[in-house]
């Protein structure tokens, strides 16, 4: 309250100087200067109004800003989960959280150990950073990386780090689909080969068909490098301050999840980190 007995004095200051400066003259001249004097009396408070409240009125806006930044900060952990689901979709959101959790914090190993047997059993390098080419892809497929440990798991996760940037929060997560016919490329749809690619790209068929539950699809917030920072302005054309200005500046992975039924628990029979896509 301290800027309002401040604009109170001031208005008293400017009322003791109108009065100092009223000339003397007649009655009706009189009632004319009062009138002026009141507007010019009221246009100086008005100025000195804005003067003050304008400055008090930022400094509340850079409040308000800040406190929107903690709220951000302290929102709940399950937003980022699709507020649009089912009633039937939630385990699987509930259930696939964990890892989508783990890996957007970096905790590798927490991730490693929510991967069912079959997720460990077998991982190809295309489930990290797929390839371009169709015959790199066909080579790491036929060479992959078999009962991975969690340290191996640990280490594959730096290649995807290097090419989309370090994790740093979870962005979204939803539900794909639950049709047994589209987690197992049996769908007769139109469009049934298409969404059997979204929903388990390049899922094993050896990984039983009567476990698969659900396919999940993600985004995870990542940081990029100073060194790939400078790369991705350059490709712009603009500089690196005025790339992290952009609105449209968003790095991110997309991270694709099925869920299978392995002992009586839902756990990660399969995954992909993908990049970015015209598609999301």
């Amino acid at each position: 309250m301290g800027w309002f007995f401040l604009l109170l004095l001031l208005f008293l200051v400017l009322l003791m100087l109108n009065h100092k400066a009223r000339p003397k003259e007649s009655t009706s001249m009189c009632k004319s200067w009062s009138k002026m004097n009141a507007l010019s009396v009221a246009r100086r408070v008005t100025i000195l109004i804005a003067v003050i409240l304008l400055p008090i009125s930022l400094t509340s806006c850079g409040r308000s800003g800040s406190d929107g930044e903690k709220k951000t900060t302290q929102k709940s952990e399950d937003d980022f989960l699709d507020k649009d689901a089912k009633p039937d979709e939630r385990k699987y959101l509930l259930a696939a959280k964990p890892f989508f959790v783990a890996v957007a914090n970096r905790k590798y190993a927490d991730a490693y150990a929510l991967l069912s047997g079959h997720a460990k059993a077998r991982m190809s390098f295309n489930q990290f950073t797929p390839a371009e080419e169709q015959a790199t892809f066909q080579q790491y497929e036929s060479s992959p990386y078999m009962n991975v440990t969690a340290e191996q798991f640990a280490y594959l996760m730096r290649y995807v780090e290097a090419a989309r940037g370090t994790p740093r929060a979870p962005k979204m997560l939803s539900v794909f689909s639950t049709d047994p016919d589209v987690l197992n490329r049996r769908s007769k749809e139109q469009f049934g080969a298409m969404d059997s690619m979204f929903a388990i790209g390049a899922m094993p068929d050896w990984i039983p068909a009567n476990i698969r539950r659900a396919s999940l699809r993600g985004q995870i917030h990542t940081e990029l490098s100073p060194q790939e920072l400078q790369n991705v302005a350059q490709r712009e054309g603009i500089s690196v301050e005025e790339l992290k200005k952009s609105p449209d500046f968003d790095p991110y992975f997309n991270l694709k999840v099925v869920l299978v039924e392995e002992g009586g628990q839902l756990k990660v029979g399969y995954f992909e980190l993908l990049p970015p896509s015209i598609m999301d």
